[in-house]
């Protein structure tokens, strides 16, 4: 006994292929049997920043709550057998691993899911089904989708992510389960290329091509990651048919936000009315691997952070157990810029009203179009806009020196950005919701990237960056300008009195995303001979209305009262 729970460490787990998966089985005090809530983790089931921090829980606390806890490798990681390949075997695992608990002394048939990020993904994909003995899942910082909203957003690669991914956390631990099944050469390249990688991440951004035999032999299966594809839709069809009721929490400034709120949105379309919805989503300030109440330059206040969470999973898991739905609102979500918590009777909110911005000649954004310009800068491969900011942990998950809102001083002086500014705001506006961008557009490229970034100005001028996306474009045959479509994403902030709205927009954004080589090569096998400037317009005015397109809430927003915390 340790206080008052016991511990049984590396417990087989027989799985129908043959092969053990290994889990630690915590129980609480007494003779049981107990619910119990589960993880299956890629990350080390004996790490408790991975199992309990991210994942807001805490473990003493569950435990003196009558839970008992079993968290488990994954297939091919750390102490479970076979081979790591990510997502293909989670539901399949996930099933004989819930079977497996439904016959055990300790659980009393009531089992509910937990975690944060891929651990996330592992709930979802153990949903697919609703095996017998789950009942509920409480998804966090994660995604349905496994190539878009994961891999990819508006078809560029998700470089920065990806590269850290498999120098952060895959791997070296893959490599210790393949050594045996590798030549001692091809062993030895793929230990000394992963030492390089880790030893200069900035470096292994720039690496040209992106993707050889080296990090093939390295990480095998990234072989298709870096080969955008037609968004995957198949699981969100499954889940739309899955009735297991999940607890959804999202961050803002979280690289898998724009997955959070997709996943939500599809199980939220399950039920017909309010009344019958027993999923939640709570969207909160944090970044992924930084839940805390500092996110790129600002300070959110004591309320931000996740420690509420704990409650927030017993009490969604008690309703799960008990067939009810929860005594809460169906959405909660932070505002930054009033760092407040608000709740709302659905999503996305009532009474959202789009209020377009349009792009003008003299760089301002106003009610309505201008007079008929155009907009010219010069996009260089060699030389790419920096990220600076964002959805984004670079440049590393412990750190996120480089997510959230940051100032936009260093970007806005660039030749290669078109900055945009509306007059200071007559009153505050409040923009909760997706945000996207209308722009017509010409290129001297093949292919090219666009990206739009929305910012508030504050009095003291400093511009900092709220939300951002990317368009991989295929351009037309002939110069004719076409209109295109960039996905922002969403965001929740208050704009103050008197601040002013910015919006830039460039042609990259390095090394969140890969350089488009702008030749019509592959990004993924291109080289810098590859790299090719092109000469970008983007078309204002009465003819060409390129404008922004904000979701902004109405003062008198009827869902609910101003919350100080969750």
């Amino acid at each position: 006994m340790t206080g008052t729970f016991t511990i049984r460490d590396h417990v087989p787990v027989p799985m129908r292929d043959g092969i053990d998966l290994h889990a630690d089985v915590w129980l609480p005090e007494g003779a049981g049997p107990f619910p119990v809530l589960l993880q299956r983790t890629p990350y080390i089931k004996e790490e408790p920043f991975g199992t309990q921090h991210i994942s807001a829980m805490d473990f003493r606390g569950t435990l003196r709550r009558g839970y008992a806890i079993v968290v488990q490798d994954c297939r091919g990681r750390w102490s479970s057998d076979g081979q790591f390949d990510p997502f293909c075997n989670e539901t399949a695992d996930g099933h004989d691993t819930i079977a497996w608990l439904c016959a055990q002394p300790f659980c009393d048939g009531r089992i509910a899911m937990f975690g944060a990020s891929y651990v996330g993904a592992t709930q979802v994909l153990a949903s697919l089904g609703a095996p017998e003995g789950l009942a509920a899942i409480a998804p966090n910082l994660t995604t349905a989708r496994h190539d878009e909203t994961w891999t990819s957003r508006g078809g560029a690669v998700e470089l920065g992510f990806l590269y850290l991914w498999i120098i952060e956390a895959l791997a070296g631990i893959d490599l210790q389960k393949r050594a045996g099944d590798m030549t001692p050469g091809a062993l030895a390249r793929a230990r000394a290329l992963l030492a390089d990688l880790s030893a200069d991440p900035d470096a292994a951004f720039r690496r040209l091509p992106l993707i050889d035999e080296g990090l093939v032999g390295l990480a095998p299966y990234v072989a298709d990651w870096f080969e955008t594809a037609t968004a995957e839709t198949t699981r969100l069809t499954e889940l739309a048919e899955t009735p297991v009721p999940a607890l959804v929490i999202g961050g803002w400034n979280d690289i898998f936000v724009e997955g959070s709120i997709e996943l939500f949105e599809t199980l939220r379309g399950r039920w017909p009315t309010r009344a019958e919805v027993p999923d939640r989503l709570i969207l909160g300030p944090w970044s992924h691997g930084n839940p805390s109440d500092f996110q790129g330059d600002l300070w959110h206040g004591y309320g931000s952070t996740t420690a509420p969470l704990l409650a927030e999973h017993l009490a969604f898991f008690e309703a799960a157990f008990a067939g009810a739905c929860p005594d809460t609102p169906m959405v909660r979500y932070f505002r930054s810029g009033s760092n407040t918590w608000h709740a709302a009777p659905d999503w996305p909110l009532p009474g959202t009203a789009p209020r377009e911005m349009f792009l003008d000649g003299a760089g301002g954004l106003s009610a309505a179009p201008g007079p008929d310009a155009a907009l010219r800068y010069t996009a260089d491969p060699s030389d790419p806009v920096p990220t600076t900011g964002g959805a984004t942990f670079l440049p590393g998950l412990v750190m996120g020196k480089n997510s959230g809102p940051r100032d936009q001083a260093e970007v806005e002086r660039r030749g290669d950005v078109l900055v945009l500014t509306s007059a200071p705001l007559e009153a505050a506006m409040e923009v909760t919701g997706r945000v996207e961008a209308v722009l017509w557009v010409a290129t001297t490229a093949p292919c090219c990237d666009w990206t739009v970034r929305l910012c508030e100005v504050d009095a003291t001028g400093a511009s900092r960056g709220l939300v951002d996306g990317i368009l991989r474009w295929d351009a037309p045959d002939g110069a004719a300008p076409a209109v295109v479509r960039v996905t922002l994403g969403h965001i929740g902030h208050l704009f103050a009195q008197g601040s002013r709205v910015r919006v830039q927009v460039a042609s990259s954004n390095f090394p969140r995303f890969d350089r488009n080589p702008q030749s019509g090569a592959a990004p993924a096998t291109a080289t810098e001979a590859d790299f090719r400037p092109a000469a970008q317009t983007v078309l204002v005015g009465a003819a060409h209305p390129s404008r922004i397109v904000l979701p902004v809430i109405p003062e008198a927003f009827p869902g609910g009262p101003e919350f100080t915390a969750l």
